[in-house]
């Protein structure tokens, strides 16, 4: 998968939840309702964390929201030191330009 500018990064991070594109659940807490995608490139990893939502007025709806991005360059470190926003994963994913991830 190459990407030719920022709009197909872009979604390729928005479409985190989809495995076609590689990203996979790596943890999930169903007692607190939070999940996290995870995406191995080489050199790195992305991580997506998300919270669920419920809403109660006017009526009960359950809904996902992106909490965290994560891009995650050295495992041996503590992962909080790896929180970043979504524009830095996209930063992230201009390192690939020409390469296949």
């Amino acid at each position: 998968m190459t990407f030719k500018n920022d709009k197909e990064r872009g979604e390729f991070l928005d479409n985190y939840a989809n495995e076609k594109n590689g990203w996979y659940l790596w943890k999930e807490d169903k007692d607190i309702g939070r999940m996290m995608w995870r995406r191995d490139l080489p050199g790195c990893s992305l991580v997506v964390e998300e919270q669920q939502i419920t809403y109660r007025w006017p009526e009960e709806n359950v809904d996902w929201g992106v909490l965290h991005w994560y891009v995650v360059e050295d495992w041996n470190k503590p992962f909080a030191d790896s929180l970043a926003s979504r524009s830095q994963a996209l930063k992230k994913l201009k390192e690939y330009r020409g390469r296949s991830i």
